[in-house]
């Protein structure tokens, strides 16, 4: 009797469209009890050239006069700004120079995410759509010399693009595509392609209602013979990849408003039989869904990093709102609740800065970074929103207030909802948190589920493969042999411990993924619950990694504090991994006190301002107004 296919319908597609390349990466080998030290030691911080440090200050000028709160009301953004970022050389960032573009490097660009997200989310996100996820990354990754010649000029000097993949029923699952291309012969051969549907959710694509913001769309269609394969079940499934000029006869677009990033240019392009050539074609017939997950790999890291920026601004304004609020005596930041906001938006920056440190350095040097990338975007949107929830908190009623209300009581104007408004998207678009964690859970477990296929599907030579590394991957969790000796050396001896710790959370990681996958079989893959408990960890490991990396760099481990923010973190982490007993956590809370009040004072004193280094803050940081004088008991511990 023929087993039953373990993976059907959609997931079938999307498995058939996975890319089967080993991963290398680092979030792999936590579930096999591998910690690649390796990838750390074989790197350092990404050096920023001169160029682009000029290309900084000279973007950073053109932010200045921006207004987001303007840019929030009419939904709009300047046309001078957009003017004045085309001349730059803005769109083109990231293209070679042979081409017109600045070419600069992924950590490179990453700083100019970081800039943009501390000052406006629109703007933010449409430069990374026009570059990250646009045409310029999948025709760098796939188009032929004379498609890169014929576009890639165009997009440097300052014309904009867009990536077309949702529909209005097809969000993540992409394999569900209705799009479709009707292949268009003379004499036997395919000379183009009539591509009709409508897509969704498409950023950077309308202006307005019957206006195209962008020149120039990648679709992703299904290529059929006739329209009717579409609804035919038994027709094979083919995605391509195309170029779409907007200009082209049969596009036509509508405009899509949202509730936050209110000048995001969102809309829901339509095609009517547009013909497009097959010199438009990405790639071969069957290489569309690859195109598309391989271009979100690194475009996916620009929202990390701008959520980085977001970070950053909301410890500036929670760092200087602690100092200056006074209540029962002292300033709010010396209340351990709100101390520990503070501790924690801290922490959680330096961390984001670490993984996309990390990322960037292996995306200049083409690295495996497709859980990475997938990761940070999940850490960098998740603690986001945390940020700026807590910043919501700490402002209290403030927060609430519009800008201008805050501005006629005579206050700085800080637009606490405004990015609360922005923030809470991040979670949602370029793959939502859940979707990235089942996606992570499928790939991170891909050793043990292909041998369970092969025991399933293979030869008895395979079938005796699969208890043999059952067994390999049941002694590596348990006895921590195979582990390089220099490991902590790679990270720096200050932090020993730390590395001992993360060793042993991959044992358990790798144990637990092994029982959950001998238990459930076949039935795995929807254990959703399961697998997301099993990403969580890895979630906590690598930033875990990466931050203790990150502070033992020669221009990072003299930082002011830096040892001391790093324990609260990688402590915090811990907790999180193994939670104490309730005698011991009591016991424990009691040095957290004292901890998170050291800290919490130390970073209101100025003493990380560092941390806030490559944004534009919204407030001038000044010296404390007390409004009561402050108690003789004002710098006792709690």
């Amino acid at each position: 009797m023929t087993p039953p296919e373990v993976f059907q319908g959609s997931v079938a597609v999307a498995e058939t469209a996975r890319d089967k390349v080993p991963y290398t990466g680092f979030l792999a080998g936590l579930f096999v009890s591998d910690v690649r030290w390796h990838l750390f030691s074989s790197i350092r911080l990404p050096f920023i050239s001169v160029q682009a440090q000029e290309f900084l200050e000279r973007f950073k000028s053109t932010l200045l006069p921006l207004d987001p709160e303007r840019i929030d009301s009419e939904g709009e953004l300047p046309e001078a700004v957009m003017k004045d970022l085309a001349q730059l050389g803005a769109f083109g960032i990231k293209i070679p120079r042979c081409y017109g573009g600045k070419e600069f490097t992924q950590s490179e660009y990453q700083h100019v995410a970081t800039l943009c997200g501390s000052v406006d989310s629109s703007l933010t996100v449409l430069l990374s759509a026009a570059q990250s996820i646009g045409v310029p990354e999948p025709l760098r990754l796939f188009g032929t010399e004379a498609q890169k010649t014929a576009y890639l000029p165009r997009l440097a000097r300052g014309e904009l693009s867009g990536f077309a993949l949702t529909e209005r029923h097809v969000g993540c699952d992409i394999s569900k595509v209705e799009t479709y291309a009707v292949r268009v012969r003379e004499q036997g051969q395919t000379t183009g392609y009539r591509l009709s549907g409508e897509k969704f959710f498409i950023t950077n694509s309308a202006k307005r209602d019957g206006e195209f913001l962008s020149s120039m769309l990648v679709v992703i269609a299904r290529i059929v013979d006739r329209p009717e394969e579409v609804q035919d079940q038994a027709a094979p499934k083919r995605y391509g990849a195309f170029i779409v000029e907007t200009h082209w006869p049969g596009c036509s677009v509508t405009r899509l408003r949202f509730e936050g990033v209110r000048a995001i240019y969102n809309g829901a392009p339509t095609f009517d039989r547009v013909f497009v050539p097959v010199d438009n074609r990405l790639g071969g017939e069957e290489d569309g869904l690859r195109i598309a997950l391989a271009t979100l790999t690194v475009g996916r890291l620009t929202l990390p990093a701008a959520c980085l920026g977001g970070l950053k601004q909301c410890l500036s304004v929670m760092r200087w709102w602690g100092r200056k609020r006074v209540q029962w005596n002292k300033p709010i930041g010396e209340h351990n609740l709100i101390g520990e906001k503070l501790c924690r938006t801290a922490a959680y920056s330096l961390a984001l800065e670490a993984v996309m440190a990390f990322c960037g350095a292996w995306a200049n040097r083409k690295g495996d970074l497709r859980l990475e990338s997938a990761a940070a975007k999940i850490l960098g949107s998740e603690w986001y929103w945390e940020a700026v929830n807590d910043l919501f908190q700490v402002r209290g009623g403030r927060g609430f207030m519009t800008t201008e209300s805050q501005h006629k009581s005579g206050e700085p104007a800080i637009a606490v909802m405004r990015m609360l408004r922005d923030a809470r998207i991040n979670l949602v678009w370029e793959g939502t948190s859940e979707i990235l964690r089942i996606w992570m859970a499928r790939e991170a477990l891909s050793p043990y589920i292909d041998r369970g296929l092969a025991f399933l599907r293979g030869t008895w030579s395979d079938k005796l493969t699969m208890p043999l590394y059952y067994a390999r991957m049941a002694m590596s969790s348990i006895w921590p042999f195979g582990g390089s000796p220099a490991s902590s050396a790679s990270v720096g001896q200050d932090y020993a411990r730390w590395v001992r710790f993360i060793e042993s959370s991959s044992r358990d990681l790798t144990r637990s993924t092994l029982m959950s996958t001998i238990r459930h079989r076949q039935r795995l893959h929807n254990k959703q619950l399961l697998l997301q408990h099993l990403v969580n960890d890895s979630l906590w490991i690598f930033p875990m990694a990466a931050t203790i990396w990150y502070a033992s760099q020669p221009d990072k481990r003299d930082k002011p504090g830096m040892q001391a923010l790093v324990e609260y973190f990688c402590e915090s982490v811990a907790d999180r991994l193994h939670p104490s007993s309730s005698l011991a956590g009591r016991v424990q809370q009691r040095e957290r006190d004292t901890q998170v009040y050291s800290l919490s004072k130390a970073i209101m004193d100025g003493q990380y301002a560092w941390l806030e280094e490559g944004i534009l803050p919204c407030v001038k940081d000044e010296p404390a107004l007390h409004e009561t004088p402050r108690s003789s008991t004002t710098n006792a511990s709690p």
